[in-house]
């Protein structure tokens, strides 16, 4: 069991439970010789900005309607993974204040996303649970209601220093590096960030961090050109792998990155 964070390994008896209380999110996870059983209530009321978190353990009795979830084994092992993740679609975040970038010039943006929550066995491919800890909204992002995608919507600042963004349990950062090389500005009025495309870090203080996406725009041209960094950015220093991306597939980075900007 990590020491100071809500995810990591945890090793059960049978019939022992445990209860995660994330931000509105509460998780009663029991284990017996044949099964998992877990339970999951989230609040009606949860904000982004509320993080707190706890682990309890023995877990209280069962959560008062919660949605029950029996996943049925051969023989379960002891071991059992609580990850943070990436979310399952394309997040857009919208700066609350305009951002241009003017020609010639360009920017790092620090920009935080929610974070998802999965229950993971030993050797299972596939998560037992895999959940937002506070769920965002749904937005559409595209130039017509027939081209673009379903996503979820999230406000941000948009900070260019990082030592003013807050270390948020439930919230993951990814650099955007933006450059203009057109004459005239670049708006930067919503972005589609391409979370299932990016695999997840942890830093030494705490911060999870994604690999950056580098966004140039040349001139003449109607789209920029969108990459993820191959290498992690700087400010994040020391980090460990914690979670692959969702998504592997070329095709789909292609298809993300038609609609990154609008």
């Amino acid at each position: 069991m990590n020491q100071g964070s809500w995810w990591g390994e945890f090793r059960f008896e049978a019939g022992e439970s445990r209860c995660w209380r994330l931000a509105g999110l509460d998780l009663r996870v029991t284990r017996s010789d044949r099964e998992w059983q877990i339970e999951s209530l989230r609040s009606p009321l949860q904000h982004e900005d509320e993080q707190p978190w706890d682990v309890v353990s023995p877990a209280p009795l069962p959560l008062e309607n919660a949605v029950p979830g029996r996943h049925l084994f051969n023989r379960t092992s002891p071991l059992l993974r609580i990850l943070p993740a990436a979310a399952d679609r394309s997040v857009v975040i919208k700066p609350v204040n305009p951002l241009f970038i003017p020609g010639g010039q360009s920017a790092v943006l620090y920009v935080s996303t929610p974070l998802w929550v999965q229950v993971r066995t030993e050797k299972e491919p596939f998560p037992l649970l895999d959940e937002p800890v506070i769920r965002p909204s749904d937005t559409w992002f595209g130039s017509s209601p027939a081209q673009g995608r379903l996503c979820y919507g999230t406000k941000v600042s948009g900070r260019t220093d990082l030592a003013q963004l807050p270390i948020r349990a439930f919230r993951v950062v990814t650099p955007v590096s933006i450059r203009n090389d057109a004459q005239d500005p670049m708006p930067v009025e919503r972005l589609s960030m391409p979370m299932p495309l990016l695999d997840l870090y942890a830093a030494t203080d705490g911060r999870l961090w994604t690999p950056g996406l580098l966004v140039d725009r040349h001139p003449g041209a109607r789209q920029p050109r969108v990459r993820i960094d191959p290498q992690m950015n700087e400010a994040a220093g020391v980090v460990r792998l914690v979670n692959r991306a969702r998504e592997q597939d070329v095709d789909t980075l292609s298809r993300m990155f038609e609609h990154l900007m609008n």
